[in-house]
């Protein structure tokens, strides 16, 4: 068989709809999961987050994250800790739905410790939800397990 330039487009546009073909075979098997189900109500409501971020800022750095052996430690100044009446704190993993953590915050202590059997290696952010008087509160961090 001769090689000229009819056989040249033909053996390109086999491997041209080849290479398409397995990348749509790829993308059809990539697991597309949204960060939040209800995107589009927390979309709606993104100014009273806007005003819920700039209240809080004040207390960003009341609130210290600490790494040890036996897990994660959030402990919160005793001042912020007096005021809370209830909150609750989320380890939000970008990556993964699955590896998200959430616990409940104990207003009493000023710590809440994250046993590091739940933790994985990687990037968290951590988010610190909790009321005072009936306004909601929110301090995020990144946080690195290693």
């Amino acid at each position: 068989m001769k090689f000229n330039w009819g056989t040249g487009i033909a053996v390109f546009l086999i491997l041209f709809l080849a290479a398409a073909a397995a990348f749509i075979i790829f993308a059809i098997n990539q697991d597309v999961s949204l960060v939040h189900k209800d995107y589009y109500e927390k979309g709606v409501d993104y100014s009273k987050q806007m005003n819920m971020v700039s209240r809080s800022e004040p207390f960003a750095d009341k609130v210290k994250v600490n790494y040890e052996e036996t897990g994660l430690c959030i402990a919160i100044d005793s001042a912020l800790a007096l005021t809370i009446d209830s909150g609750n704190v989320l380890l939000y993993r970008p990556s993964g739905k699955n590896l998200d953590i959430e616990v409940p915050l104990d207003s009493s202590a000023n710590e809440t410790e994250i046993s590091a059997g739940l933790l994985v290696k990687g990037r968290y952010i951590l988010k610190l939800h909790w009321y005072s008087k009936g306004i909601k509160y929110e301090v995020e961090q990144p946080v690195i397990i290693q």
